[in-house]
């Protein structure tokens, strides 16, 4: 039986942790964004090495060589695609395609790589094949297609045929879907505007780790006529919003912007830090995100509510102090206390993949620099493995020994 590690002594360290948070202003997290150096036009280059691309290549073959021999089936095939699709979707697609022509499942990823509107720009003219890729593996009766197809539709305006897909993906939703959903109940697109709606369905995507999901329900929380008005919970998810690669929720709460979890060049970090920050934008680029600032105060009635929480065992609340004091943001780095936090969500696992990506990459590099623990490459490397496996782009980079 799990017993959550807060004693009285660890009891008094969460305290006097809540007391600091309290004491800071949030204008000390504003700060940082102040003294943030904005990467300029001139410095926006992709940073992909001839040996970064030859890794790139090499993986493939050995993929290829795999199934050739056996050694993977085309299921095997799309999971070591899906995996290398954190680092390069382009090598994502080009295992995809190895298996396309005789598996539902890779046929629906490979068409959602061609239309979504995070890959698409890397193969160009590949929408219309992208659809029909996702029409026969829905067609085939692969559920997830569905959804993808939904997605699709929705980015084209056709909301009635967006709806139907969504509908014939069944009860069980990517979470992106969940979010697209709520964007539609919300403006009444496809369906009769229902604001209750649109806050369960952005409530249900948060829950499973949707970063855009999670910073609309954040945004929710605050606004009356989609229910009550709950500033913890609003502070809470727009946190989280950031923490799965939200930057907007991030820049909402006025911490610096980590550009690099969207990619791994400065092409990233420059697109994200123009569009969202005010003093960071330039008009090359387009205008910035005109977004009202939110909880002044929210954040100290949520800390002190989520450290209540965690003391019973909440797995998000300890999620959530943990990360914060990983982060130095509003809490106190510490070694030890993020330690206590994560250490019950590693015995578990019940959070969904990219919370646990986040607690297993953290954990890893806690025991690799002996940061509030003993130094145990063992557990490290064990660790890092751990959250390359659910979807960490830095663990994974060091797993597959990427070259900068």
């Amino acid at each position: 039986m799990h017993v959550f590690p807060f004693n009285r002594r660890n009891l008094t360290v969460i305290v006097s942790f809540l007391t600091l948070a309290i004491s800071l202003p949030v204008s000390a997290a504003n700060n940082k964004n102040q003294q943030r150096r904005y990467i300029t036009p001139e410095e926006v280059h992709v940073t992909v090495s001839p040996a970064a691309l030859q890794k790139a290549d090499a993986i493939y073959e050995s993929v290829r060589n795999d199934y050739a021999t056996c050694k993977l089936t085309a299921d095997g095939v799309v999971d070591k695609a899906l995996y290398h699709k954190v680092w390069r979707p382009e090598l994502a697609a080009r295992c995809l395609q190895l298996v396309a022509d005789k598996n539902n499942r890779a046929k629906a990823e490979l068409g959602y790589l061609y239309t979504h509107s995070r890959t698409s720009y890397m193969f160009p003219g590949q929408q219309i094949a992208g659809q029909q890729l996702m029409e026969t593996a829905a067609n085939s009766g692969y559920k997830k297609a569905n959804d993808y197809l939904g997605i699709y539709y929705n980015n084209k305006k056709d909301y009635k045929k967006a709806w139907n897909y969504f509908n014939a993906a069944g009860s069980e939703h990517i979470p992106f879907a969940l979010t697209v959903m709520g964007e539609m109940y919300e403006k009444g697109q496809g369906v009769k505007k229902d604001y209750s709606k649109a806050r369960e369905y952005y409530q249900k995507a948060a829950i499973l780790c949707d970063a855009t999901g999670a910073a609309k329900y954040g945004t929710v929380l605050q606004r009356q006529w989609f229910g009550n008005v709950d500033l913890a919970d609003a502070f809470f998810w727009t946190y989280l919003a950031g923490e799965f690669g939200n930057d907007v929720a991030r820049s909402n709460l006025q911490l610096p912007i980590r550009g690099e979890r969207f990619g791994d060049d400065k092409n990233t970090a420059f697109v994200r830090n123009s569009l969202i920050l005010k003093d960071g934008w330039n008009d090359k680029m387009g205008h910035p995100l005109e977004q009202e600032p939110i909880y002044k105060d929210g954040y100290r009635v949520s800390v002190i509510a989520r450290s209540i929480a965690a003391e019973k065992g909440d797995e998000w609340s300890l999620f959530y102090l943990g990360s914060m004091s990983y982060n130095d943001e509003f809490l106190n780095h510490s070694g030890d206390f993020i330690r206590q936090c994560y250490e019950p969500i590693i015995e578990t696992e019940k959070l969904p993949e990219p919370a646990l990506a986040l607690v297993y990459e953290r954990m890893a590099d806690l025991y690799r620099k002996g940061d509030g623990v003993k130094i145990d490459k063992a557990k490290a490397d064990r660790y890092t493995r751990k959250a390359a496996d659910y979807g960490s782009l830095a663990a994974y980079k060091i797993i597959e020994q990427i070259p900068e």
